[in-house]
């Protein structure tokens, strides 16, 4: 999973605006105009990752979208059982639709939104023949 530069600074610079602003929680902010909801259901939004992966299974992605939750929580654990019908019945429509699905735990160090998202990834197919990128601590990784 990664973006490019340009996203990755765009992204942090984006961080910096809503922490200054006092949005503590981006998602929060979604209601059925917003621009970045694509489908709205009963329990959830289905919104397009204004800073999605550039690379996914070694593939190029071709579309990531994120099913986040309408209420404010931080994992699949606390779903009600609504929430879990709902959930799997989005992730089945989008996988038959070629999508690989991903979320992090709540207390993971690299998630960088604590309101619960999943991804919903679609990549290309096209297997990168090489792909490198350099990561703290700076270990040079070959894929």
């Amino acid at each position: 999973m990664y973006r490019t530069r340009k996203t990755e600074k765009r992204y942090a610079l984006q961080r910096k605006q809503a922490k200054a602003a006092g949005i503590c929680c981006d998602f929060c902010e979604f209601t059925s105009t917003h621009p970045q909801v694509k489908e709205e259901f009963s329990y959830f939004w289905v919104a397009r990752n204004n800073f999605p992966y550039s690379v996914w299974d070694g593939c190029d992605v071709a579309d990531h979208v994120m099913i986040v939750p309408k209420r404010h929580i931080e994992g699949v654990h606390v779903f009600t059982a609504a929430e879990r019908q709902e959930f799997i019945n989005i992730i089945a429509a989008y996988e038959a639709r070629g999508y690989s699905f991903y979320a992090r735990p709540p207390k993971s160090t690299q998630k960088s939104v604590a309101h619960q998202h999943t991804h919903l990834i679609k990549n290309y197919g096209k297997t990168k023949k090489i792909q490198l990128s350099v990561e703290k601590p700076y270990t040079l990784l070959a894929k």
